[in-house]
């Protein structure tokens, strides 16, 4: 996890290029197979980063 980028929501907004209150209503959101957005966090309680590539993985899905 630590060797690659991660975004915090902001962030993942601009790359996928939409508003970031579509951001956190994807978020809350499961995809077609039951799962939500992999998120990953630093230490428990901490803010919330995303991985692009999963995060485009879990869209497709």
């Amino acid at each position: 996890m630590y060797g690659n980028e991660l975004l915090n929501a902001r962030q993942l907004a601009q790359a996928l290029s939409v508003s970031n209150t579509t951001i956190f209503k994807m978020l809350k959101q499961k995809n077609n197979k039951g799962l939500r957005c992999p998120v990953h966090q630093l230490a428990p309680g901490c803010r919330k980063y995303y991985q692009l590539d999963e995060v485009k993985e879990w869209l497709l899905n």
